[in-house]
């Protein structure tokens, strides 16, 4: 491909890239009502939202999300899970860098996760660290921290998030590995403080090079369990589980206590997935996250509306100022 089409696509790509940011800014209604209907194929009605997408995107455009903010963002959010009590479900911190030229990696241990504190799929573990490419690993960290997450997906809670590149232990839970090859996310789902329902996912894909990211779906298994441990394939659509069946998997040893978590980190919020580890019989903190699923048709239809009833706006705390980029 000669230079002059290179120019063009990357002249392309800005101009739609600003076309969007002053889209979303200046008419949230309008954009959020486009994404909604290209995601799921059919019109929002944010005068009287009902199921669980809805209601996300109301809040979106008319709640104060500011603490969605702080707490969306991996590096902060560990500020919250320590006041809420609960230091010692978070893996240790071994750096931060505004910077991916300043990261030392002779200071981080062999094995470590490293990562950006913004968006999505933008985890790199390294599990040999004398076999990894650090350089490439720099240079990809040095290319994730100049994009700006959430702007087409209009999730305007990550727009202001100060990026930074974060080190973190590397989780190992020796108690699983006959179940799946990575660590098992167990995501809940919580809807005014309480726990309402947990996808699994399994075999989510482990590196040895550094160089792949977490979060790979090549050979991902996923389950659906309500808190009761039931599963629940009959809320679940095709679409979860895209890459082979149902996930069977025995309840977690820690569950009571990841449910008591959940409880506590939630409490504030009108819905809010919580992501945790199980790690050789102790709870971790993965990650909170305001938006989940992006609109995706995890669920049936008839599950996204009961969901929905359950979610309260009327109590909601609501935005006091435009939206900011």
């Amino acid at each position: 491909m000669n230079s002059l089409i290179l120019r063009f696509l990357s002249l392309y790509s800005f101009l739609s890239q600003k076309i969007h940011e002053a889209w979303a800014v200046l008419f949230p209604v309008n954009y959020i009502k486009r994404i909604y209907r290209k995601t799921l194929n059919r019109r929002i009605d944010l005068q009287k939202p009902r199921d669980f997408n809805e209601k996300i995107e109301w809040l979106k455009i008319y709640s104060d999300t500011s603490m969605w903010t702080d707490l969306a963002d991996k590096y902060k959010v560990r500020e919250y899970v320590n006041n809420c009590g609960l230091d010692n479900i978070l893996p240790k911190l071994y750096g931060t860098w505004e910077r991916a030229e300043d990261i030392d990696f002779g200071q981080l241990p062999d094995k470590f996760v490293i990562k950006t504190n913004h968006g999505y799929k933008k985890t790199i573990i390294v599990q040999d660290k004398s076999r990894a490419d650090l350089e490439a690993i720099r240079g990809r960290l040095k290319k994730w921290l100049k994009e700006r997450y959430g702007l087409r997906s209009f999730e305007p809670h990550y727009w202001n998030i100060r990026r930074l590149i974060i080190a973190e232990e590397y989780l190992i839970d020796t108690s699983s590995s006959s179940l799946s090859t990575s660590l098992i996310d167990y995501k809940i789902f919580c809807i005014n403080g309480e726990p309402e329902i947990v996808v699994v996912l399994a075999d989510r894909g482990n590196m040895t090079d550094g160089l792949t990211q977490r979060g790979s779906e090549q050979g991902l298994r996923a389950g659906v369990y309500d808190i009761d441990w039931n599963i629940r394939n009959d809320v679940v659509s095709q679409n979860l589980f895209a890459h082979g069946e149902s996930l069977i998997i025995p309840r977690p040893q820690t569950f009571s206590r990841m449910v008591e978590v959940c409880r506590l980190l939630s409490k504030p919020f009108p819905v809010v997935r919580v992501d945790l580890y199980q790690v050789n019989n102790q709870v971790y903190f993965g990650e909170m996250t305001f938006t989940p699923g992006g609109n995706r048709n995890y669920f049936t239809q008839e599950y996204f509306l009961e969901l929905g009833s359950k979610i309260d706006l009327a109590s909601v705390k609501m935005r006091k100022r435009r939206f900011i980029i």
